[in-house]
Formats: C-alpha cells, structure tokens, sequence
C-alpha cells in the first residue's frame, strides 16, 4: 500500500484469564486464558483468536495446559460433584472429559451456540444455555445428552450461567440483570432481585445453599463482586477496587464456603487475572496472569 510499514496499524497481543471454578476437594482451580488482538485504529474492541483450558492448584501454582489437538476455543469449565469429570464448551458444543484432559468427546447435539454448562449436584444433569447472539434460553438435560427440556423463556445473551442448588432441585439464573430461581422442570420461578437492587449477573450458590455471589453494579456500593442471601435480601460488595467496573466475575464458591474465586482487570496488571478472596471481602489475591 501507499503507506508502507510505517502507516500499518500497530496490533497489541492480549492475554485475559476468565471463568475459573474450584474442583469439588478444593485443592485445583480450573480457568480459561484467551489470547486475542487488537489492531489499532482497526478494532473496536479485541479479537478473540484462541482459548485455552489451564488447571493450577489452588494457591496459583503448578498451571497446566489441558491441551486438545484441533481445537480453536475451549471455555467454560467446571468439575462434577464426584471430581472425575469436567464439562465444557468447545468450539461452541458441551463436551465432557476426564479429570486429566483426556477422553475428550462431545454430549447433546444442536447448531445453535452453548455456553455455561454445569453438572447437577449428583452428576446426573446438565444445565446451560443456548441461542445465538440476539437471543437464548436456559436448558437442563441428562448427563449423557439426553432429554433436553428449556427451563426460561427466551432473552438476551448468557448473563450467568444456570447455577445449582445443592439440594439439586433449583437453579439460579440471570435475566435481563435480574435473578431468578427457578424450579429444575422450569415450572416454578421467582424473582428475586428488581430493577431498584442495580444490574446483576453471574451469579452462583454457595455449597451449603445460603448465599448467591453475583457480578455487577448495586445501586447503593457500585460495581463489584456482591454477596447476599437467596432471597435476595442483605447485599453487600465484598471487593472494592476503583475499577470494578472492569470485572468479568462469574464468580464460585470453594467446596468449604469461605472463599470466592473470580476473574477480572484490576490494578497494575494488563490482562484479566483470576483471583480469590474470602468471603467477607478479606484476603485478596491474584493467582494469575502476571503480565504487566
């Protein structure tokens, strides 16, 4: 071109870590890293190239690549109950495999996009959501891809995934920044947040079903990691960064209820990191993407 090399936009390598979740004994973090680019004056907004599986123990260390010959993006992940297996999106599709990263294979079937799967407390179930970028709903089905039943009408995007109860008979779920629970068979939901409560999304149930961490912004504290009871009432913002508004939550619970792991951009560092924090806001601390 009339420009040459000086006149190109400059591209900028991202690196952003998301979604992380506990393994059932507490000891392993499994999370997501994508590598993107942006090319300025060009993008808008960065350009998702690759995502990666990574596990590490739960202080941050001994991350290991969980790799797949073939695949572009692989997201979304999270343990069954018993710890034997994780479940995933690859490429857009559910897919299950070992503990270890092998056995690979997908479950269900569809051509429209997946997102947010999560295990039943007793391994029998999935639930998660499907649509495409307007809009899309929550399903629950078998374990092995089978009787697939939709538990919410139809709106926009995955605001949070469907998060289990332990009593394995309620899911929370996320709607337009509201949040629901909601029976297994969809038959039965509740509000129980209101436009008054802010815009909240992402939420999860902590393992003896008493609180909900959510992402978002409460119209008294402002953005960050929230905490209330299940029906909605006592929030409270347990991070307190100046730049929460950068998060990008989905928050979990560590299987003894003390501590919350999310992911987010904060402070000094350029990528989102995965972090945890207790559950009363204490303790904060990055276990992740180093990078400045």
């Amino acid at each position: 071109s009339d420009y040459g090399v000086a006149g190109q936009p400059g591209v900028e390598h991202r690196v952003d870590d998301h979604s992380a979740s506990f393994s059932p004994d507490g000891r392993t973090i499994i999370f997501e890293r994508f590598f993107s680019t942006l090319r300025r004056g060009v993008d808008t907004h960065p350009v998702s190239k690759r995502a990666v599986l990574l596990v590490m123990r739960a202080d941050g260390s001994h991350k290991r690549v969980l790799r797949h010959v073939g695949a572009t993006f692989e997201r979304d992940a999270t343990f069954s109950s018993d710890g034997r297996s994780i479940v995933f999106i690859r490429d857009g599709r559910i897919y299950l495999m070992r503990r270890d990263g092998s056995g690979a294979h997908p479950v269900g079937r569809g051509f429209r996009e997946h997102a947010c799967p999560r295990f039943s407390p007793d391994g029998t179930k999935i639930s998660f959501w499907r649509g495409t970028t307007k809009s899309g709903a929550y399903f629950v089905m078998n374990a092995d891809g089978s009787a697939v039943r939709r538990i919410s009408g139809e709106h926009r995007f995955a605001w949070g995934c469907p998060f289990w109860f332990p009593d394995g008979t309620r899911l929370v779920i996320a709607k337009e920044f509201k949040l629901y629970v909601t029976s297994v068979d969809g038959t039965r939901i509740q509000r129980i947040t209101d436009d008054k409560d802010g815009t909240l999304y992402r939420p999860s149930v902590s393992p003896d079903g008493r609180w909900i961490a959510c992402d978002g912004w409460h119209r008294r504290t402002g953005h960050g990691i929230i905490v209330m009871r299940t029906d909605g009432t006592g929030m409270r913002r347990i991070t307190t960064a100046a730049n929460e508004i950068e998060n990008d939550a989905a928050p979990s619970w560590s299987p003894d209820g003390r501590r919350i792991v999310f992911s987010g951009y904060r402070s000094r560092f350029r990528g989102a990191g995965v972090y945890v924090v207790q559950r009363d806001g204490s303790g904060l601390r990055r276990l992740s993407n180093f990078l400045r």
